[in-house]
């Protein structure tokens, strides 16, 4: 077994890191008041970070996942939300690259590469979401068109996402009636609201509302019937990359937090040589450590073209899990100046609680985990 990286994702490590500290943390908790700029996205395009997985032949760099899981953690030691650019992006290649027209992803793969164009993937519904075979959005064929009517909730980049893959129903119930539609956000019949939440701001999450929107029988994403595996497919290398966001910016408290504890003193001596604070650091450690390694496990079975759905659910139960652990450890051992609002801490500890839920609860990793070791017969939803 192998455990190091190539030199090519060690100096992506470097050089993101110094780009994240540097011009991402100190405006982490800005966003709050204000929105996330354009040019800020088209910054990280210039880095080559939102296309890692778009082909090279359409601007992007063709990279591995182990790579996008490097870019992933690393720019989350900065700001954890700009995480979700990565992961949409590659989304995007995904889906619109396996099954989208030619005129679809030689328009919009390049543009979201560079950072030019956001889009958002709209699945869940305001009462469906983990079981999200059983969503009520209908696309109803007129002609040579479809005619898209319903409400996407919680959906990232709800806010400013120029186009959305949406999740409709164009057959009878169940995950075989699903098939996904490439739709752009400035089309007639499309309203937008933006949620207020306890964080997540960058991302301006909300719903998406669509009113009987006409979309070409040709912006539909590969055959009919298939949206359901697409949306899978994706959560599966998704899950991983979302459990090294919450990684590296819980990482990042805890280097933060080992600094502080060398330098506060108390009874005579640094907070580090009490063993009720050095032993809560090296418990987070082994256990930040531990997801860390399954998430690339998760990741290198990914390139390989190997099935990896259940790790990649035990990467997304336990990674939001001890990070959120983590941070909240590293907020107390701060006192009364981790709880305020001028340390990172708080913002934090809100961001990742969000991905304990989006992508899947914990309650639904752990189901996913139980149906690929029992069977299917064995599941407790079909």
């Amino acid at each position: 077994m192998d455990f190091s990286f190539s030199e090519e994702d060690d100096l992506l490590r470097e050089v993101l890191r110094k780009y994240a500290l540097e011009q991402l943390l100190p405006d982490y908790a800005s966003w709050k008041e204000r929105p996330f700029p354009r040019e800020k996205i088209e910054e990280l395009g210039e880095l080559g970070v939102l296309g890692i997985r778009i082909p090279q032949e359409y601007g992007g760099m063709s990279g591995s996942f182990v790579s996008l899981g490097v870019a992933t953690e690393e720019l989350s030691r900065g700001d954890f939300n700009v995480s979700y650019f990565l992961q949409l992006g590659t989304i995007a290649a995904a889906i619109l690259g396996n099954g989208a027209p030619e005129e679809i992803k030689s328009e919009w793969l390049p543009a979201v590469a560079s950072g030019e164009k956001v889009l958002s993937f709209g699945l869940t519904e305001p009462s469906v979401g983990s079981d999200a075979a059983n969503l009520a959005t209908m696309a109803l064929p007129e002609g040579s068109d479809f005619l898209i009517t319903g409400e996407k909730a919680s959906i990232t980049f709800a806010g400013f996402a120029d186009a959305c893959i949406v999740f409709a129903r164009t057959g009878g119930p169940g995950a075989r009636g699903i098939s996904s539609f490439f739709v752009p956000l400035d089309l007639p019949g499309v309203s937008r609201q933006v949620y207020s939440s306890a964080g997540g701001h960058l991302s301006r999450r909300g719903s998406l509302f669509f009113d009987s929107v006409r979309v070409p029988a040709t912006n539909r994403i590969g055959e009919e019937g298939v949206g359901f595996v697409q949306a899978m497919t994706a959560f599966d290398f998704n899950r991983s990359v979302i459990a090294l966001a919450c990684i590296g910016t819980a990482m990042q408290a805890m280097d933060e937090t080992i600094l502080y504890t060398k330098e506060r003193t108390t009874f005579g001596k640094p907070l580090a040589k009490h063993e009720g604070v050095a032993f809560q650091v090296a418990e987070h450690l082994a256990q930040l450590h531990a997801a860390r390694l399954l998430a690339y496990e998760v990741l290198s079975l990914a390139d390989a073209g190997k099935k990896h759905t259940a790790e990649s659910a035990m990467a997304k139960w336990l990674g939001p899990k001890f990070s959120v652990e983590a941070i909240h450890a590293c907020m107390l051992l701060h006192g009364w100046s981790g709880y305020g609002t001028d340390m990172p801490f708080s913002q934090r500890l809100q961001d990742v609680i969000g991905l304990e839920v989006g992508d899947g609860t914990p309650e639904i990793m752990k189901s996913v985990i139980a149906r690929e070791v029992y069977g299917r017969e064995f599941a407790a939803y079909k």
